[in-house]
């Protein structure tokens, strides 16, 4: 029988136990395979589906081209029985001569073996496993190791207490121990399996299980464990009795596993952001009060439901989801998490403490939208995240034509109930087409992908010829302009020309919108391309000021700060970005970038991995190859940047054909170096981040030993818009050329201009 374990180590035998290695190192075809044997449920599955999952960049004849090679690569490899299918257009496995570990595991839970089902699962679903350009097949993945982390875990619990009840502690230890090897950062796991050793007397294992428990930490997100933990092994070492302890939920205190690669990422980017600023000793105030117990300080507005036969009412229920979001941002004492973050959870199945967990939020909004007539009924709830536990509900209704005064009906209901005062807002649109061509639009606009960026300047483009006053559709047909100039379009003058008008339209109509200012100032980055502080910072200060939940306007803050080189400074408004936006991947990564800079480069390419490629696939490869370099795995980086750049000649920017030619100076192949380098040139001039590649080129050149062109290309970077002294100061590949005079001068007069701008900024 053939063999195929994908839950920790990949494994493949054909019927004679021999390794399949012709579909190991094929990562698309045995993706197709590992997707046809582990979806849940089982079933048959259409080509057009497999289409969109596995080549969504070709065409429809060259993908079912591949598709149909691919199918043969796997009938030839595994045999012809093994792939089946029904009619034409449908495709499955015939598992009776095919065991896979994921069937097995979810046979196992649905008949009750949970110890069966926890011996068979050795780790995530095929760990560290991706393919690029193939973002829907990502995400499957990514839930589907969700799904089988929490049913792992889940698993251990029962068993854990079944055996307690039983009266079978040591047993029960055994599972626990078994549990934190699988869930190594599952923090209420370690103090479980403390709690039973200490009850054994094995006072010497639970002090190793809690170092071990608290060095995997260290390593693996630079933290420490929660004061309920530390207070735990205290007791324990003191010989004291060590009773269970309920874990607080506090924001920076609990990382858990339960939500896959995009939610540990935003758990790491959280924990590691609050250590980085723990330096920051000018940091004005806390951007909200401190929690006090009781009281609801931040929240999340999950996507209400439509509740309507018709499915075309959907836009009202999604239109009331921005409004909230929108409205309650405003409140400066309350932290509001963006809607990008919450859209995930559209169709979950996840408790509602699950995700206030992974959102790290004191409470949740959730309710239903419902149509009859010309009459619309909402149902609202707010509800403890912590407990579950509903803290006020109540029902709303109005005519259909009175959509912004049920808003703020619900708006002031929610606030009433946390004792906050309602903030003044404008009316959007009483159109309802460009209202829901809007909301189209901001679906794709938080991506920040070139696809997604089109897409959302059609949809904004519709909603403004359809009402010309609707402001915040104003604001975000600038900020979706600005970001095809800065990432995708550096050359595209008409560009900049409407979103100038766009944003000078949105503050004519509502001046006080923050949107508004937000796409104003990122604007005047744009223009200047330099990331110089002036008008543009003022912009996002004041969009804060009106809307402090505003988490593009922190990010983009940071971004300004981490260029000038003020670390400190970066790395909070990054840290506030992501407490209201965990889905941020810009923040994710540039927290990444700051610790590049200060050299902790294992951390860094940690931090880098945790967002998924095609959120930007120029910075993502040009960043971890970038990281590889410095740990010297010059193998790992060569074989990323060649793989991007085969399948991306064009290379936005030029950073990853100029990162290649540092790993050719390297190796010794000056030649090979200075042909990249005029590539890199030619295909960067113009983008925001030239000055990035610029900065490669003076590595080079100083790991060449010649200073003069090292220095003059220090000098682009700097003047384009990277000045950033205290990583120029730090940066191994500069050390050659240190002594140079032309360099110690250059050195001097930025370390002057950053000491200038730390503490005028």
């Amino acid at each position: 029988m053939i063999e195929f374990r994908m839950l920790g180590t990949l494994h493949l035998t054909d019927a004679a136990g021999h390794e399949v290695k012709r579909l190991l190192t094929r990562s698309r075809r045995l993706a197709l395979l590992a997707y046809l044997a582990a979806s849940a449920p089982r079933r048959f599955h259409r080509r057009d589906s497999l289409l969109a999952l596995f080549w969504p960049e070709l065409d429809q004849e060259h993908a079912r081209a591949a598709l149909r090679q691919a199918l043969h690569v796997l009938r030839g490899a595994l045999g012809g029985d093994v792939v089946v299918t029904r009619g034409d257009e449908e495709i499955g496995l015939d598992f009776t001569g095919l065991w896979c570990d994921v069937v097995a595991f979810d046979e196992a839970i649905a008949a009750g073996q949970l110890a069966a089902a926890v011996d068979c699962y050795k780790g995530d679903l095929l760990d560290g496993f991706f393919i690029s350009g193939a973002g829907d097949f990502e995400r499957w993945l990514e839930r589907e190791r969700a799904r089988l982390r929490e049913a792992v875990s889940g698993a251990a619990r029962t068993l854990i207490e079944q055996c307690e009840a039983a009266g079978d502690v040591a047993a029960a230890a055994q599972h626990a121990r078994r549990a934190t090897r699988l869930a190594r950062h599952d923090e209420d796991l370690v103090r479980r399996f403390v709690t039973l050793l200490d009850r054994l007397g094995d006072r010497a294992g639970a002090v190793a299980a809690y170092d071990d428990f608290a060095e995997c930490l260290r390593v693996d997100l630079e933290t420490e464990p929660a004061a309920e933990t530390k207070a735990l092994i205290t007791a324990v070492r003191e010989r004291q009795t060590a009773a269970p302890v309920e874990l607080s939920h506090s924001r920076l205190g609990r990382v858990t596993q339960s939500g896959g690669r995009r939610w540990r990422s935003v758990a790491v980017a959280i924990v590691g952001a609050g250590l980085l600023v723990s330096s920051a000793a000018n940091w004005r105030r806390p951007l909200w009060p401190s929690p006090v117990a009781g009281r609801v300080q931040s929240l999340a507005v999950l996507p209400f439901k439509n509740l309507s036969a018709d499915t075309l009412h959907a836009w009202y229920a999604d239109g009331l989801t921005e409004a909230l979001t929108t409205d309650l941002g405003r409140i400066r004492s309350l932290r509001v998490i963006a809607r990008g973050s919450v859209i995930p959870f559209r169709e979950t199945s996840k408790s509602l403490q699950a995700i206030g967990q992974e959102l790290h939020v004191d409470g949740l909004v959730e309710g239903g939208v419902q149509q009859s007539g010309d009459r619309v009924r909402v149902d609202v709830r707010l509800v403890n995240a912590a407990t579950g536990y509903q803290l006020w509900a109540d029902r709303f209704e109005e005519p259909i034509g009175n959509r912004f005064v049920l808003e703020d009906r619900v708006a002031h209901g929610i606030l009433a109930v946390l004792s906050l005062r309602p903030s003044p807002t404008a009316s959007a649109t009483q159109n309802r087409a460009a209202y829901d061509a809007y909301l189209h639009a901001e679906l794709r606009l938080w991506r920040e992908n070139r696809e997604d960026d089109s897409v959302a300047i059609k949809w904004l483009e519709q909603a403004v010829a359809l009402d010309p006053d609707f402001a915040a559709a104003q604001a975000e047909l600038a900020w979706a302009y600005t970001l095809r100039v800065n990432q995708f379009a550096p050359g595209d003058s008409a560009a900049v020309t409407r979103a100038g008008l766009a944003a000078e339209r949105a503050l004519r109509l509502d001046p006080d919108l923050a949107e508004a200012h937000f796409a104003r100032g990122a604007l005047l980055s744009s223009v200047s391309g330099r990331f110089a502080p002036g008008p543009d910072i003022q912009e996002y200060h004041r969009a804060l000021e009106l809307n402090p939940n505003l988490a593009r306007a922190h990010h983009n803050l940071g971004l300004i700060y981490l260029h000038r080189g003020l670390l400190d400074k970066a790395v909070a408004e990054f840290r506030a970005t992501l407490a209201i936006d965990p889905a941020n991947y810009g923040a994710t990564r540039r927290l990444g970038i700051v610790l590049v800079y200060r050299g902790q480069y294992e951390a860094g390419l940690r931090q880098f991995r945790e967002v998924p490629p095609e959120s930007n696939q120029s910075l993502w490869n040009y960043q971890v190859a970038w990281g590889l370099l410095y740990l010297g795995r010059d193998k790992e980086a060569a074989d990323l940047m060649e793989h991007y750049l085969r399948d991306h000649p064009e290379d936005p920017g030029g950073v990853v054909t100029s990162t290649r030619a540092i790993l050719e100076v390297k190796r010794g192949e000056a030649s090979r170096a200075e042909a990249d380098i005029r590539a890199a040139i030619e295909k960067g001039r113009g983008f925001i981040h030239f000055h990035h590649t610029a900065y490669n080129i003076a590595s080079v050149y100083a790991l060449l030993g010649r200073p003069a062109r090292a220095v003059y290309w220090l000098h682009q970077a700097a003047e384009g818009g990277w000045p950033c002294y205290p990583y120029f100061a730090r940066d191994p590949n500069l050390d050659r050329i240190r002594s140079d005079p032309e360099f110690v001068g250059f050195m001097k007069q930025l370390k002057a201009q950053w000491q200038r701008e730390q503490d005028t900024l």
